[in-house]
């Protein structure tokens, strides 16, 4: 039987003849991540933005600042609203017209892990208290499905906050929030400034995330999507990037009986937190340099 053929028809099997060799179908040996590279400033139009890929999955995150009233409760801090799409052309598995089943479910990972890691310091986002702060809309559009897409899309994330400049903004004499444009430039000069510039966030404890699968004794980092279809147990850790333990995240699947196997995942995760740390740092000087 040709292997395209067998691959099909028993890709359990197929997959498995791999594991006993340590080796996965694409040459990877089973604890490397795919290639993985980072683009910032992706779209022109957004405050921040980047385009991160993972071998083939690929995520297009954009960030967009609003003011907003803030709430009585914290009075001091601004928000930040994450969606997460998936559009039918990301995978044959979306159906045009109907909502992607894993949409939501990233979309809440995302944002529990953001707020909990501490990343962004929602008092940076306030402007003038009790009256206006920010809102950071942040949008991320899967645009190709190919597996641990919560990994790539927190990368995304990621890397749109460090590219985000929060636009320059004054108050005018009603004492309303008013965003520096070019159609009202005069206006902001004559007005008082609440920033001089535009100005960058303070990041801190930066997230980071691996998914693996756990298949009788393996464990596979950064699976594609035909190894998460036929193998039922994934876990994804999130360290940040002084290597503390933000969330382990389990999505059921048989009971993982050895604390062994969620120590060697995490082990996993630290070499892949000290990789991800560098490609961030090196896309933020290809862009300080451009």
């Amino acid at each position: 039987m040709e292997v395209d053929a067998f691959r099909r028809l028993f890709p359990l099997r197929f997959h498995e003849r791999h594991l006993l060799e340590s080796v996965r179908p694409d040459a990877r040996p089973l604890g490397k991540a795919r290639e993985t590279s980072l683009a910032l400033g992706a779209v022109a139009s957004a405050d921040g933005s980047a385009l991160a890929k993972i071998g083939c999955t690929t995520m297009l995150a954009a960030i967009k600042m609003e003011v907003m009233t803030p709430a009585k409760e914290t009075p001091d801090e601004g928000c930040i609203a994450i969606d997460f799409h998936m559009p039918a052309i990301c995978s044959p598995i979306v159906r045009p017209g109907r909502p992607a089943e894993a949409a939501p479910v990233v979309s809440k990972q995302l944002s529990d892990t953001i707020i909990s890691s501490g990343m962004v310091d929602l008092k940076e986002l306030s402007l003038v208290s009790g009256k206006a702060a920010w809102m950071a809309y942040l949008d991320i559009y899967c645009l190709d499905a190919d597996g641990a897409l919560f990994d790539a899309a927190l990368l995304a994330a990621v890397a749109a906050f460090s590219h985000l400049q929060i636009p320059v903004v004054s108050l005018n004499e009603e004492g309303r929030i008013v965003v520096f444009s070019k159609q009202n430039e005069g206006e902001k000069l004559k007005n008082k400034p609440v920033n001089e510039e535009k100005r960058k966030l303070k990041l801190r404890s930066i997230p980071f995330g691996l998914t693996c699968i756990i298949h009788k004794n393996y464990i596979l980092a950064d699976p594609i999507a035909e190894e998460e279809s036929i193998m039922e147990t994934l876990i994804t850790i999130v360290l940040d990037s002084s290597y503390q333990l933000v969330s382990l995240y389990k999505p059921g699947g048989p009971a993982v009986a050895y604390e062994s196997i969620i120590q060697d995942c995490i082990a996993l995760s630290r070499q892949r937190v000290g990789e991800l740390q560098t490609i961030l740092n090196e896309a933020i000087c290809d862009m300080e340099v451009d």
